[in-house]
């Protein structure tokens, strides 16, 4: 899972603020808790200093809201085509990227459905022994697509799994103060 990449996929939709973000990439993703905010700030600072990612503006009520820079909006894409299997967490990896690609109703959510079907019945038959490892990767692909057939099998296919952003705001702490006027 990348939430450097998962935050950059959330701002294709829409320009965004941290707590914003940090709520999509839960919900759409279904990683409730498992995401610290504070790892959503830090990493929108590095996506700014390395050019991914722009201050794009403030709320009404001061938050600051952040965008893609074209770089960003390139990376993204790539991100989202990718449907490597090769990973440390091969199913941790494509879950997310499923999720949140088909959530944020993407327009390459299919292909890359169809990319990591592709992926996974490779891995199924390259493990064709009967070592432990071997057994565990081809259990794993047969699961994933199962999986990836059941998505596609849902009332209204993948495009039904689309939802629209919310615009959660903080319920604890201090808020930004509202500019003069």
């Amino acid at each position: 899972m990348s939430i450097r990449s998962g935050i950059l996929a959330v701002l294709t939709a829409t320009d965004a603020y941290g707590l914003q973000l940090h709520g999509e990439l839960e919900e759409r993703t279904e990683r409730v808790g498992r995401v610290n905010v504070g790892q959503i700030y830090s990493t929108l600072d590095r996506l700014v200093t390395a050019g991914l990612v722009r201050a794009s503006g403030a709320t009404d009520d001061g938050l600051p809201l952040y965008g893609l820079t074209d770089e960003g909006a390139a990376a993204a894409e790539a991100w989202l085509a990718d449907a490597s299997t090769d990973g440390a967490d091969p199913w941790g990896d494509t879950t997310f990227k499923v999720l949140l690609a088909t959530s944020l109703g993407h327009e390459g959510a299919p292909a890359l459905v169809a990319r990591y079907r592709t992926a996974w019945r490779r891995e199924a038959t390259a493990a064709e022994g009967h070592s432990p490892g071997e057994l565990a990767r081809r259990r794993l692909a047969t699961a994933a697509l199962a999986w990836l057939d059941d998505l596609e099998a849902l009332p209204g296919g993948l495009e039904a799994l689309a939802t629209p952003l919310r615009n959660e705001r903080p319920r604890r702490g201090r808020r930004p103060a509202t500019p003069p006027e």
